[in-house]
């Protein structure tokens, strides 16, 4: 009897699809009768054994016939512009899927890494490629970042201004910093050319300041620098992993570009006794993600500078904040407020360089010794007779 209905259901459809068609959006109720596994149509259930079942079955609309249909064509990513103030929504690009997706910038294509040629970008990685500066800079300085941006609001007429103020930078594979193509990047690797040239042809980089990277760079003589963590100012705050046995860093100087050398070493923070409340351990070792920053500081007479003559202006690396503050014994981590400087091999003694050490390896220069003597020291101290008598 069953087969006799379904046998009869089955002409009755297929006698109605051979003469006027049925709006999908009536069709609510049909037979399937075929091979397990493989339905004809979007199910909103898919059982094993289909052999002359009846479904209930999501009509498809006319509009997801035709996403599905753009879905399934390849991507087209093009960018025509860099320029955060005359965005446009055609200017979105939608990043999600291939490990190593192409983009156009320009007339001419790249092909982007997120981490590695393994990593894709993050879901949801839609939105705008854009040229992120700060005025004052030297040259040099400066990133393209990515602005994600909410799809639901693209497809709700939201203007391209909008949602990039809405948007987010996505992260590197850090989770804790934005991903970023910095201009060293761009002006030492010749597969960076299309963005160059849109930058140029943008008036983001005016010709004048295209030579002069150029050749700073060129002369910096830089390799793999994008790997490296890189300072547009000797004063930015930037992420490093502690403990560190050995910190690698480039700067950008008013004088010159510094590639990327070893900078600091054996850094660690530890908490100290009477700032862990309710933990048993006399000293916790902190290991995790930390905000840091490059100071002037005076070695103090509490012997914490270790070597170092009283009253000598040091270089030092100052904790700000501590990104994976979880504590192993469930009491977390806290720094003092104001933060903390990083501390050596020994809780009982900070890290610290001399200044003639740290000029030597193009740490610092008299401009960025400059920045630095201002925010730290203050008008009335000078660190010029300090500096040069420095122990090496």
């Amino acid at each position: 009897m069953l087969q006799r209905v379904s046998t009869t259901l089955r002409r009755a459809v297929n006698a109605s699809f051979a003469g006027s068609s049925i709006p999908t959006r009536a069709l609510g109720l049909l037979v399937t009768h075929g091979t397990p596994g493989k339905p004809g149509w979007n199910t909103a259930s898919t059982p094993r054994n289909m052999h002359g079942s009846i479904q209930l079955l999501r009509p498809m609309s006319s509009s997801a016939v035709q996403h599905d249909v753009v879905r399934r064509r390849r991507r087209k990513r093009t960018v025509n512009n860099l320029d955060p103030k005359r965005l446009n929504i055609r200017d979105i690009v939608d990043l999600n899927g291939p490990r190593q997706p192409g983009v156009s910038f320009g007339a001419a294509g790249i092909m982007l890494d997120y981490f590695c040629t393994k990593t894709p970008f993050p879901p949801n990685s839609r939105g705008f490629f854009y040229y992120h500066s700060r005025p004052g800079l030297p040259a040099g300085a400066g990133e393209i970042r990515f602005r994600g941006v909410d799809s639901l609001s693209a497809y709700c007429q939201s203007s391209a201004d909008e949602l990039f103020a809405n948007g987010r930078d996505i992260l590197d594979n850090t989770g804790h910093k934005p991903w970023r193509i910095h201009m060293l990047q761009v002006y030492s690797a010749r597969r960076y050319d299309p963005i160059r040239r849109l930058l140029l042809s943008q008036g983001l980089i005016d010709a004048t300041r295209d030579r002069e990277i150029e050749q700073r760079v060129s002369a910096a003589g830089l390799k793999n620098i994008g790997i490296s963590t890189i300072l547009d100012t000797i004063s930015d705050t930037f992420v490093i992993q502690l403990p560190s046995l050995a910190l690698f860093a480039a700067f950008i100087h008013d004088e010159c570009i510094v590639p990327a050398s070893e900078v600091a070493y054996n850094l660690h923070w530890r908490d100290r006794p009477e700032t862990v409340e309710g933990s048993d351990a006399h000293w916790r070792l902190y290991q995790g993600a930390a905000v840091v920053r490059y100071e002037l500081k005076k070695a103090e007479t509490n012997k914490m500078f270790y070597g170092a003559k009283q009253g000598e202006v040091v270089l030092v690396l100052r904790i700000l904040e501590l990104l994976d503050p979880a504590g192993p014994d469930e009491v977390p981590f806290r720094l003092p407020e104001g933060g903390d400087l990083a501390q050596g091999t020994s809780p009982s003694f900070y890290w610290f360089m001399p200044l003639d050490r740290a000029r030597k390896q193009g740490i610092i220069t008299p401009s960025s010794l400059k920045v630095l003597e201002d925010l730290y020291l203050g008008d009335s101290a000078s660190t010029e007779t300090t500096f040069m008598k420095s122990p090496s």
